[in-house]
Parts: C-alpha cells; sequence; structure tokens
C-alpha cells in the first residue's frame, strides 16, 4: 500500500466530488471556477434581423478555461491534442464548457441531455476529421468519460453548489496502490476532514491533520478498504456508463453534411432549436470551419 509522498498528498487536495459554487471564489484549480459577471440592464432595445444575428455571432470566437477534471483525463487531452492547430483545442476545452460541464445557467434538464448528446457528436466529428488511430480512440474514450462525469452532476438545494463525481485522483506516476489519504480522512474522519479544508482555504497546507490522520491509518485497516471499494464502485459507474445518444446516426462526413444531419435530428428533440443550432455554429465557429 502506497501512499504516495506527503508533497504528492498536497499537490492533489481536490476531493472527488468537484464542486463549483457560481457565486463564491474557491480556491481550486481554474477550469473549477466560476465567476459570477456583473450585468448592466439596459433599457432601450434594438431589433436585430436573424441575418444580422447571425453576422454579429460570427464575429465572436469564444475562448474557454481549460478543463482539467482529474489528471489522467488533463493528461490524456494534452496528449491528443498534441501538434493539433489551436483552434481544434480551443473548440474541444469549449465543447466541454458549452456541452458536458454545463455552468448554472443551464437549469432545465432535457436542455442539459441534448447538449451533452450533441458534445458526443461533436467530439466525434472532430476524432474523424483531426485525429486518426490511438489518438482518435483515446480522445473518444475520454471524452466518454468525461461524459460519464457529467451525468452524474447534482444540485445543493440549500446552496445552490454544484457538484460532480470524479475518478480519484492520482498523480502521474504513482503505482496502482496509490491511496489519496485526504480522500480516506473524509470517509473516516469527516471532522478532522473539515479541519484539514479549512486549514487549505485559510491559506494553510492541512499538513498538520493530515500527519495526525495517517498516524491513526495503521491501526485501523478497514479505512483503507472501504477507500479501495469506494473507489472502485466510482471507476466501475463512470466507465460503464452508457449514453443513449440521439445523434449516433448524425452524417459526420463533412462540416455541411453534419450541420443539416444536426439540424433534422434536432427538429425531433425540442420545438425550439435556436440554441442549439447556435451550439453547432459556435462549435465550427471554434474550429475556423465555414459552413452554409
Amino acid at each position: 500500500m502506497n501512499f504516495g509522498p506527503l508533497r504528492a498528498q498536497q499537490a492533489v487536495l481536490n476531493s472527488s466530488s468537484l464542486r463549483i459554487n457560481p457565486t463564491t471564489k474557491q480556491v481550486s484549480s481554474p477550469q473549477l471556477h466560476e465567476e459570477k459577471l456583473s450585468r448592466v440592464v439596459v433599457q432601450d432595445t434594438v431589433e436585430i434581423s436573424e441575418t444580422g444575428r447571425q453576422l454579429a455571432e460570427g464575429a465572436i470566437v469564444s475562448h474557454a478555461a481549460k478543463y482539467f477534471g482529474t489528471t489522467q483525463i488533463n493528461d490524456s487531452l494534452n496528449r491528443v491534442l498534441e501538434g493539433q492547430p489551436e483552434e481544434v483545442s480551443n473548440a474541444v476545452y469549449n465543447m466541454i464548457q458549452s456541452n458536458f460541464i454545463v455552468d448554472g445557467t443551464v437549469t432545465d434538464e432535457n436542455q442539459r441531455a441534448v447538449l451533452l448528446e450533441m458534445g458526443v457528436s461533436q467530439s466525434k466529428y472532430i476524432a474523424d476529421h483531426y485525429m486518426e488511430g490511438d489518438k482518435a480512440k483515446e480522445f473518444l474514450e475520454t471524452m466518454n468519460q468525461i461524459a460519464g462525469i457529467a451525468l452524474t452532476r447534482s444540485i445543493d438545494s440549500e446552496t445552490g453548489d454544484i457538484s460532480y463525481t470524479t475518478p480519484t485522483d492520482r498523480p502521474l506516476g504513482a503505482p496502482e496502490d496509490y491511496v489519496k489519504l485526504s480522500e480516506v480522512m473524509k470517509q473516516a474522519d469527516p471532522q478532522q476532514y473539515a479541519a484539514f479544508m479549512n486549514d487549505i482555504k485559510g491559506g494553510g497546507n492541512g499538513l498538520s491533520q493530515l500527519l495526525s490522520f495517517a498516524q491513526k491509518v495503521p491501526q485501523n485497516p478497514d479505512w483503507i478498504n472501504k477507500y479501495k471499494e469506494r473507489t472502485g464502485q466510482t471507476e466501475e459507474l463512470l466507465n460503464n456508463t452508457q449514453l443513449k445518444n440521439r445523434f449516433d446516426k448524425a452524417d459526420t462526413t463533412s462540416a455541411s453534411a453534419f450541420m443539416n444531419s444536426m439540424q433534422t435530428l434536432l427538429k425531433g428533440a425540442s420545438a425550439t432549436q435556436d440554441s442549439y443550432m447556435q451550439n453547432m455554429r459556435g462549435f465550427f465557429r471554434n474550429l475556423g470551419v465555414q459552413v452554409d
């Protein structure tokens, strides 16, 4: 049993659930953090034609924050996107932000399901046109894992916090029997874990709580057994998630074929397709691809 170096333990302090608070700045990786942007309310309105709206929309290219997820997911995305044009990388991270790990502005569960399924099909388009062989296979497997994470989304009714269950993080190069001590603490001693997290939030490193807990572990082997059981269940859940995708039959042979087939399939998904087609146009715009 390998607990990993304490320095590595300090470097990987995120819990197995990613928590996103739309209103509170948190001490976490940039990709797990949102800031509530202030809105300026303007009373005057201007009507814009459909053509003008699409022209204005097409003038904006979004640059999404880089999604981390876990060390393994981050490493996989870095590997498959290495050598790709900036547009492809930008399109992938925008797709994750817009279709997979969406923010609190998407509250309708049906809308979130449609966006996620669209994202899975958009991933296939990228794999078909920008990757090949093992890289394409690894990319789709990683995106499917992120889709599995997206399906675990839950919202705290009191705080509005959004949570996602993720595989237990393991530092690169760590052995297979690596145990994340902070996660064992979270399960076995919630009170000490709370003190550990409060110390980190206060600018400390939580080392004293971690060392104190580590001294108790040898006398409590059941803690490790329960940790392994839980992490195994989480891995099985995320790796065997079956996403029923209504867009599986979308034609990805070309940009225009993909756009047209997605539009046709979307007719059965929702009475209002505008936001979904806007998502599709944004996908191609980020790729730098012109579609009719």
